[in-house]
C-alpha cells in the first residue's frame, strides 16, 4: 500500500471516532441548551415534612404554604410567617373544598383519644368526628362522588371508612390487611369512584355508597396513583411494586393495560407532562435503588421514553413547569439531599445538595415571585430557580467535531507530502584494506542467505529478485572501492546493459530484465 494513502486511511477513521463522538454530546442532551440553575431565598425549620402544597387555603386570593409533618400542621404565608399552626398525633391531611365556599380546606385524619376528623376552613378549626372505628392514620383523601364529596380515610391495618363532610359515617370496608399506601379519586365512565390499595398488594376501586367494583391483587405495593391519562373518562390505576413491578389497570375493570419489571423497588410515581402535548400524558416513576424511567401513554400503552438515576432512593417527584413554556420538568429528589430537574429528554440539571433526604417538593408563586419549595428531614427552603437558554449551543461539539476534522485531514496532507526518508548506503569510501575485506565477506554472506532461503522457498521470487539487486549493487561498490584505494581485486560482479542491474560474471542473462548478454 503506497505511503502517501496510509495517513488518510487513518485520518477517516479519527474523524470518524471524532464525529460519532460530536453527534452523541450535540443530541443526547450532554451539551445542552437548557441551563437550570437556583438560589435559596429562604428557609424554615419543619423537620420532616409529609406533605406541602403551595395553595391558597385562607381565601385572601394569595397562594400560602401548607406544611403537615407527624406532629404538626402549618401554613405560612410568603416570608415564613405563621398564619395557622398546630399540633396532632400522628396526623394524616388531604386538602380540598370541604363546605363549598370555594376555598381549599384541610383535612386532619388524626388520634386525638380516639380517631378524630378535623377540618380547617380559612384558618378556622372544626373537629367533625372523633371515637371512629378505625386504626391509625395512614391516608385520607376528599372525594366528590357524583352523589356529593366524602372523607375517605385508610389505617395502618388496610381499614377504610368513608364520611360525609359533616363527619356521618357513610361506608366502611377492608382493603387487604396491611397499611394503605395509595388513594386517589378514578373516574369510570366520567363518574368518580375510589381507588384504594395497601401494602399487601390489593388494590379495590369502591363506587359512591361502598360497593366493590373490582380487585385485583399482586406483589407488596409501595405506591399507587390513578390518572386519566388519555382523557376518555376512564382512569388509569398506576402501581409500583416491593420488587419492581410496574403495571397499568384500567380503572373500569381492573384489567393490565401495561406492566413492566423495573429491576428494584418502584418507591414513587407521578404524572408529568414532559412534552406539553395533551393528547399523550407521561408517568415518571422513581426506585429505591435511584433509578428513574419515564413513560408516555398513548391510551392502549406505555412507552419507554428515558432512563435517569439518582444516588439513593428516589423520595419525591414533582411535575413542575419551570420556564413556562407549556412542558412540565420532572423536579426529582432523593434520599441523600440530591435535587435534579429532567427534561422532556432526559436531560439532567443539578440543583443544590441538600444536607439530608428530601421529602417533598412543590412550585408556585408566593407573593410576586414564583418559587421551587423544597422540604428535606431539616427544614424547608423556598428556591428562586433560574432558567438560561442559548441558541445553537446544542451544535456546538458538532461545529467543534468539523473543525477537529479538518485539523486531522491537514496533518495527513503533511504527512503524505513529506518524501520518502533516502535508502541508507553502506559508505565504502576511504576504507582500510581489512575493512573492505569484511565488508566483502558480510555481504557474500547475506547473499548466500537470500540464495539459501529462495531455494527453501521463505522468500518469495519478487522480494529475492529486489534483496539480491541491492546486494550485490553493494558488493559492486565494494569492488569500487577496492579500486579507488589502490588494493588488488578480482572483479566478480558487472552491469546489464539494458536494465543497469548488478550481474555476477558469467551470466549470460539478466536475472531483473530478462535480456540475453552475449559474453
Amino acid at each position: 500500500m503506497s505511503r502517501k494513502i496510509i495517513p488518510f486511511i487513518v485520518a477517516f477513521v479519527l474523524i470518524c471516532l471524532v464525529m460519532v463522538v460530536a453527534g452523541v454530546f450535540s443530541f443526547s442532551g450532554l451539551a445542552a441548551a437548557e441551563k437550570f440553575n437556583s438560589s435559596v431565598v429562604a428557609s424554615q425549620s419543619f423537620p420532616t415534612a409529609e406533605s406541602m402544597k403551595i395553595i391558597d387555603v385562607t381565601g385572601d386570593g394569595q397562594d400560602d404554604l401548607f406544611i403537615q409533618n407527624n406532629s404538626f400542621v402549618a401554613v405560612y404565608d410568603p416570608n415564613f410567617n405563621i398564619l395557622f399552626s398546630n399540633s396532632f398525633s400522628t396526623p394524616k391531611t388531604t386538602l380540598g373544598d370541604a363546605d363549598g365556599d370555594g376555598v381549599e380546606d384541610i383535612i386532619v385524619f388524626h388520634n386525638a383519644t380516639g380517631m378524630s376528623v378535623d377540618v380547617i376552613s380559612r384558618g378556622n378549626q372544626t373537629n367533625i368526628a372523633q371515637l371512629l372505628n378505625i386504626g391509625s392514620p395512614s391516608r385520607v383523601a376528599l372525594i366528590r362522588f357524583p352523589t356529593g364529596p366524602q372523607i375517605v380515610l385508610g389505617d395502618s391495618s388496610g381499614r377504610v371508612l368513608a364520611l360525609s363532610t359533616d363527619g356521618t359515617v357513610l361506608w366502611e370496608s377492608n382493603v387487604g390487611s396491611a397499611e394503605i399506601r395509595g388513594m386517589d379519586d378514578a373516574r369510570i365512565g366520567g363518574q368518580i369512584h375510589v381507588a384504594i390499595a395497601s401494602n399487601d398488594g390489593t388494590v379495590k376501586v369502591f363506587a359512591s355508597d361502598g360497593s366493590n367494583v373490582w380487585t385485583v391483587n399482586q406483589e407488596q405495593l409501595r405506591r399507587m396513583r390513578a390518572f386519566d391519562l388519555n382523557a376518555d373518562g376512564n382512569s388509569e390505576v398506576i402501581t409500583g411494586g416491593e420488587y419492581g413491578a410496574f403495571k397499568i389497570y384500567n380503572a373500569a375493570d381492573g384489567q393490565v393495560i401495561f406492566e413492566k419489571s423495573l429491576g428494584q423497588a418502584v418507591s414513587e410515581v407521578r404524572e408529568v407532562e414532559l412534552n406539553g402535548e395533551p393528547s399523550s400524558r407521561e408517568i415518571v416513576a422513581g426506585g429505591k435503588d435511584g433509578g428513574i424511567w419515564a413513560f408516555s401513554f398513548n391510551g392502549t400503552t406505555a412507552t419507554q421514553m428515558w432512563t435517569g438515576s439518582l444516588s439513593d432512593k428516589v423520595t419525591e417527584i414533582a411535575g413542575l413547569d419551570i420556564n413556562e413554556d407549556g412542558k412540565q420538568e420532572a423536579v426529582i429528589g432523593d434520599d441523600a439531599g440530591k435535587v435534579a430537574i429532567f427534561t422532556e429528554n432526559g436531560t439532567r440539571n443539578n440543583l443544590p445538595d441538600h444536607s439530608s433526604g428530601i421529602t417533598r417538593i412543590d412550585i408556585g408563586k408566593l407573593g410576586n415571585e414564583r418559587y421551587v419549595v423544597v422540604a428535606d428531614y431539616n427544614e424547608v427552603q423556598t428556591n428562586k430557580v433560574t432558567f438560561s437558554s442559548i441558541p445553537g449551543f446544542q451544535y456546538t461539539p458538532l461545529v467543534v467535531g468539523v473543525i477537529v476534522s479538518a485539523v486531522i485531514l491537514i496533518i495527513a496532507g503533511i504527512l503524505a507530502s513529506i518524501p520518502p526518508k533516502p535508502e541508507m548506503k553502506l559508505s565504502l569510501q576511504d576504507k582500510s584494506r581489512e575493512s573492505l575485506e569484511a565488508q566483502r565477506r558480510m555481504l557474500k554472506e547475506h547473499i548466500a542467505d537470500v540464495e539459501r532461503l529462495r531455494k527453501a522457498g521463505e522468500m518469495s521470487n519478487e522480494a529475492y529478485l529486489s534483496r539480491l539487486k541491492r546486494l550485490r549493487g553493494d558488493l559492486a561498490e565494494n569492488e569500487a572501492a577496492f579500486k579507488t584505494a589502490g588494493f588488488p581485486i578480482k572483479t566478480e560482479t558487472f552491469a546489464c546493459p539494458n536494465c543497469g542491474g548488478t550481474l555476477e560474471l558469467g551470466m549470460d542473462k539478466c536475472e531483473y530484465c530478462g535480456q540475453v548478454i552475449l559474453s
